[in-house]
């Protein structure tokens, strides 16, 4: 059996400024020579460590990949009496490789009979980022250098030990560093939060301990942006394994006990962790991006009174503006939750009605006369449907739109996934702001976290109970009145699971496969609903009708308003903007 001696190797979990090589840099340096002074024999680093995730034509110019290099020359340089191993990015014959290397006493390290000076990431088609690197896959390099690719994965010899090291969660078929003589396996890796997909352990080794170094901070990929979880661990040769702390910055020395053992074991789907990976992006997104206030509008209701408790943290309630902004058709009820909310959170609060200007917009499209050469003429007006746009539009692209102008912040997308799905918002209206911290997030897991954080984060009612418990609306007609028990045309319970069918699945369910489940009684395999469906749809013609309805939704004008929308934070394995990226054209499906 195997052992590593307390305090030998040192696991660093750091955060990882993305696209900042020389902050990264730093960083290292400085927990290198903490390390040195405290015995260590061998300081560990994540996967990309110098750069942070980044895409393929970020490293068109040189600079950043240049700025790597010359950090990394000075991380070996400082690797006087303590061996270093991280991830970082390679050039190879013109081309870009992740990989893994190691330094000590001053001079970079070979593994043991390998023709290169590092390992070469094997690229997974189930790592998100690796899609989108751009880097050369280690299968590639291999049979470039005319070798099998087993031969790269050898092990360093390090501080009196054999390392095999490598990035990513993925080895070569067949690979075994134990029989090429590795006592210590550590996989280098960055792995974005997913609810819905556990993190994963340390590589799987009888008898050889084995851990994985992980990031944490975020990584901006455009349309999407991802928290990175940590979830660095470490597993002895008795097999128990030790954890460094979810989405934070952490040191974890291998074979020792970690104090946050307990914590980092906790349920990293529990509404809890969900809140506090939410924080977290949102607090580093304001930090990147040099902002301090928000504005959000509040409706009453529980996607802006989850949104708004989110940045009350994030920024403190003296940086955080609610507003309300009512029509004739907003309720009583709904501004009084949204003035309760405000007082709860000890946040500033205003209210700018729109019915005013709603009528202006309407009395001049109403008047418009339009005209084209040849004398032909058209008279224009808005239905009573598109003047619910107009609502909409008026709360962002006026008010919101001002008021963050006049606060000197931004204001907030409050959409939720379930929205995105099928296009349940207005374009340009809200589906707007700077940020949707929500739209990873199905209408019922917004109630769950509201549910959270009164009991667990806030100890009491700060987000109104009655924001909980009222039907979801919109508001923008007598057809949504939230008195008379009115609201959105979802039934979020049974649409969310369908949804989540078509977007969440490894293989998404198919229209087809759903509409004979019906009668064969698997919609709930292929949901996970678990309601009784017949009492929705009583009938199959009726559930036919919903599902086409849906799908239809889904695939039509909803795509184009999924592309224009905020940036989303990802909190899922799958992810509008990213792994769920699409073109405006519809989809069309035989069945419907």
């Amino acid at each position: 059996m195997n052992s590593i001696p307390t305090g030998a190797v040192r696991l660093h979990q750091m955060s990882i400024r993305q696209g900042d090589p020389d902050a990264n840099t730093r960083t290292i340096l400085a927990l290198v020579a903490r390390a040195r002074a405290d015995g260590v024999r061998v300081a560990v680093f994540p996967e990309l460590a110098l750069s942070g995730v980044l895409t393929g034509p970020d490293w068109l110019d040189g600079s950043c990949l240049r700025a790597c290099e010359r950090g990394l020359a000075r991380i070996v340089e400082a690797s006087q009496g303590v061996a270093v191993v991280l991830g970082t990015v390679a050039a190879y014959r013109g081309r870009l490789v992740g990989a893994a290397v190691a330094a000590e006493d001053g001079r970079r390290v070979t593994p043991v009979g390998s023709p290169l000076p590092f390992v070469p990431k094997l690229l997974a088609p189930q790592n998100r980022f690796d899609g989108v690197s751009g880097f050369l896959c280690a299968g590639a390099v291999a049979a470039l250098e005319g070798v099998a690719l087993n031969a790269l994965f050898a092990p360093f010899k390090l501080g009196g030990l054999s390392v095999a090291a490598w990035c990513g969660r993925t080895q070569p078929r067949g690979c075994d560093p134990v029989r090429q003589g590795a006592g210590l396996l550590l996989c280098l890796d960055t792995r974005p939060y997913t609810r819905d997909r556990p993190l994963g352990g340390p590589p799987e080794a009888d008898g050889v301990p084995a851990a994985c170094c992980c990031g944490t901070g975020v990584a901006d990929a455009g349309k999407t942006l991802f928290v990175l979880a940590g979830g660095t661990q470490a597993r002895g040769p008795d097999g128990r394994i030790v954890h460094a702390p979810l989405l934070r910055d952490a040191v974890l020395d291998f074979a020792a006990r970690s104090p946050d053992e307990a914590a980092a074991q906790t349920d990293h789907a529990a509404p809890r962790r969900v809140i506090e990976a939410l924080e977290h992006a949102c607090r580093l997104q304001l930090a990147r991006l040099g902002l301090t206030r928000v504005i959000v509008g509040a409706s009453g209701g529980i996607d802006s009174a989850l949104t708004a408790a989110l940045y009350s943290r994030v920024t403190g309630p003296e940086n955080l503006l609610l507003v309300n902004m009512p029509s004739r058709h907003n309720s009583s009820t709904t501004i009084g939750l949204a003035r309760r909310l405000a007082v709860n959170l000890g946040c500033y609060y205003t209210e700018v009605p729109i019915q005013e200007s709603v009528e202006l917009t309407r009395r001049q499209i109403d008047g418009c006369v339009c005209e084209r050469p040849g004398g032909a003429r058209r008279a224009l007006s808005l239905s009573d449907f598109a003047v619910e746009n107009v609502q909409a539009r008026d709360r962002s692209g006026r008010v919101l739109s001002a008021l963050s102008s006049a606060f000197g912040g931004v204001f907030t997308c409050n959409a939720n996934k379930s929205e995105c799905a099928v296009g349940y918002g207005t374009m340009y209206g809200d589906i707007a702001g700077f940020f949707a911290a929500l739209a990873d997030l199905w209408k019922v897991e917004v109630w769950e976290l509201a549910r959270c954080y009164n009991s667990e984060v806030f100890g009491g009612e700060i987000i109104p109970q009655g924001s909980i418990e009222i039907v979801p609306s919109a508001e923008l007609s007598p057809a949504q009145n939230v008195d008379e028990g009115k609201g959105d045309p979802l039934i979020y319970a049974w649409h969310d699971r369908l949804f989540a069918a078509w977007t969440e699945r490894p293989v998404p369910a198919t229209v087809e496969e759903l509409a004979l489940g019906y009668a064969e009684g698997t919609v709930g395999d292929l949901t996970g609903y678990s309601g009784d469906l017949r009492a929705l749809f009583p009938d199959e013609a009726s559930f036919r009708g919903d599902l086409t309805r849906m799908w239809r939704l889904y695939n039509g004008l909803a795509r184009a308003k999924r592309l224009q929308a905020p940036p989303v934070l990802s909190l899922k394995s799958r992810t509008f903007g990213f792994d769920l990226g699409a073109a405006q054209l519809p989809v069309l499906n035989e069945f419907v």
